[in-house]
């Protein structure tokens, strides 16, 4: 994969889990997390056809892979914010 695709890649899960942190409005730690789940994802889903064995190396030669990036990207920040705890506040008793 060229350098400039992988850069490109990253980049998108980057910005996703960027924009994941902001939406889910968590703590300093929980964007750092968001951002590092965000690029594992985009690599992920960017490499899928190669996990499963279809391939041997990603296609660059459309943009499919950067689609892949974005929804591997999406899910695994998805998934990962329903398993967060959430801090009761305010419990009545």
């Amino acid at each position: 994969m060229p350098t400039a695709n992988l850069i490109l890649m990253l980049l998108i899960g980057v910005v996703f889990g960027g924009i994941a942190a902001v939406i889910l409005r968590g703590s300093r730690g929980v964007f750092i997390i968001n951002i590092l789940l965000g690029v594992v994802g985009a690599s992920l889903g960017a490499f899928f056809p190669v996990l499963i064995g279809r391939t041997a190396v990603v296609d660059v030669s459309t943009p499919d892979y950067l689609l892949r990036a974005l929804l591997g990207a999406f899910l695994l920040v998805l998934v990962a914010s329903l398993f967060r705890s959430v801090k009761p506040g305010g419990v009545q008793r």
